[in-house]
């Protein structure tokens, strides 16, 4: 049963990402899951518990996929901006779909209060895991660093995503330089092949 659920969810991400909010329907989701005619009905009654569902399973996707190499970052600078590279040039590429679909929802909740709350509330979830790393990396404000790295992650892939497909490491290459600044920034790691003075120097 909760194999069938999954691949229901999965579907219906698929379906946002290809062919966005309005495309989402029961019918829809049953074809892209590969399962007969009604079982998305079934198991999502209405429009808004399948939409939360969405919601629920990308959650569930970012805590099994990206938290878990984003745990594994070292303290250093050059270790965590490796790290969210990696995320972010695989959110693009072969992730896309969950990107898209993050977008469309996104967009939706803007108009459609119930959205919204549910979409906060993921968001809340990851905000949270990532002053909780933020904080193991020896940020000043774990929160604020967490909300203005990932407001910035969220702005270069989607920027990325506009622009058109691109080769996975042409896309590294865009994002390294401008992730490393704001890591640093928010760790309070001097800039690279900055000259710092010991306590003697003057």
């Amino acid at each position: 049963m909760a194999d069938r659920r999954t691949a229901i969810l999965d579907g219906a991400l698929r379906v946002l990402a290809d062919a966005g909010m309005r495309g989402l329907t029961h019918r829809a989701v049953d074809a892209a899951a590969g399962l007969p005619q009604g079982s998305t009905s079934y198991y999502f009654r209405s429009r808004s518990t399948l939409v939360a569902g969405c919601v629920e399973r990308m959650l569930e996707l970012d805590l099994a996929i990206e938290a878990p190499a984003a745990r594994e970052a070292g303290p250093d600078v050059a270790s965590l901006v490796d790290v969210l590279v990696g995320i972010a040039v695989s959110l693009v590429t072969e992730q896309r779909w969950r990107t898209l679909a993050r977008y469309e929802l996104s967009l939706a909740a803007m108009r459609e209060p119930e959205i919204q709350s549910v979409l906060a509330r993921a968001g809340d979830a990851v905000r949270a895991f990532g002053a909780g790393r933020m904080r193991e990396l020896g940020a000043a404000d774990p929160a604020r660093a967490a909300d203005e790295l990932l407001a910035m992650l969220d702005g270069l892939m989607f920027t990325t995503l506009v622009r058109g497909p691109r080769e996975p490491a042409d896309v590294a290459a865009a994002l390294r330089p401008p992730l490393e600044r704001m890591v640093r920034a928010q760790l309070g790691a001097p800039p690279p092949g900055a000259v710092t003075r010991g306590p003697q120097e003057s």
